[in-house]
């Protein structure tokens, strides 16, 4: 998993967050490089039936790579959280984000459309988990608290720790050692689980302003209790807003056509 961050440092939560597997960048990297270097030989010593073929066959395969390789991405900014799969693009406003948790691969949770008992669940195929570091999470997940040490301390230093060095002096903190204890999926959940939960937290702030100014507009002889109602309209109207913001899903058209296109002409060209 590679988060990339651009925007403001003020406020974490408006950057635009980019996660995708650090595997699949590898290996379309590599396999580019591959690429390139065969089409270039076939370039200069191939002049057959033959050579025309295996260079569609690599161009058709470097087009599978880029479709299911390099192009799926989990990319989280202001608005929401957008869900690059091969095929598909998904978008989810954070004020329709259930939670994001992980089993073999992230997942994100929608909250159920208005009339509708059932959620959506969105699965990521940018960032999975492996069987063996699920495992792992279930069994760190059925811990009662109590983690093993990742480094332990000298007689000496638990001893005689330097003037001025607080409890606790030469072991990794509790917030580092959860950081190291996590895969790239559960930070991944971890951090989209963190953002919509901040995002919740701003539109209950921003619904309690929007109440207090509509309060504050009312005549001044007005009795405060005839603004209780006016103040929860607001609340509400807010609400509202947010509940109409769906989830939205669309075709990848382009990447689709990248794919299967190059599959298309070497179909062709090897059976014609």
């Amino acid at each position: 998993m590679l988060p990339q961050q651009q925007s403001s440092r003020k406020d974490p939560d408006s950057d635009r967050e980019v996660f995708r597997s650090a595997g699949s960048i590898v290996l379309s990297w590599a396999w580019l490089v591959v690429a390139v270097i065969t089409l270039i030989d076939l370039a200069v010593q191939g002049r057959d039936r033959a050579a025309l073929v295996t260079a569609l066959l690599i161009v058709a395969i470097s087009a599978v790579v880029y479709g299911c390789a390099w192009r799926p991405r989990i990319v989280a900014d202001s608005t929401g959280i957008t869900v690059a799969n091969p095929l598909r693009d998904h978008w989810v406003p954070w004020a329709a984000v259930k939670n994001v948790d992980v089993v073999n691969a992230v997942r994100v949770h929608c909250t159920p459309a208005p009339g509708s008992a059932t959620e959506k669940i969105i699965y990521s195929w940018a960032v999975q988990a492996s069987p063996s570091s699920a495992r792992r999470a279930a069994r760190r997940a059925g811990l009662t608290g109590q983690r093993p040490r990742l480094t332990r301390p000298s007689r000496y230093s638990r001893m005689n720790p330097p003037p001025g060095a607080t409890p606790g002096y030469a072991q990794i903190p509790e917030p580092a050692r959860d950081a190291l204890d996590r895969t790239s999926a559960e930070y991944t959940a971890g951090r989209l689980a963190e953002r919509a939960q901040h995002a919740r937290q701003a539109r209950i702030v921003k619904a309690q302003a929007e109440a207090d100014k509509l309060a504050a507009t009312e005549p001044a002889g007005a009795e405060p209790a005839g603004t209780e109602p006016a103040a929860a309209e607001q609340v509400q109207a807010v609400a509202d807003a947010a509940a109409d913001e769906r989830p939205e899903a669309h075709w990848a058209w382009g990447p689709i056509a990248i794919m299967l296109v190059p599959i298309a002409i070497l179909l062709l060209v090897a059976f014609a």
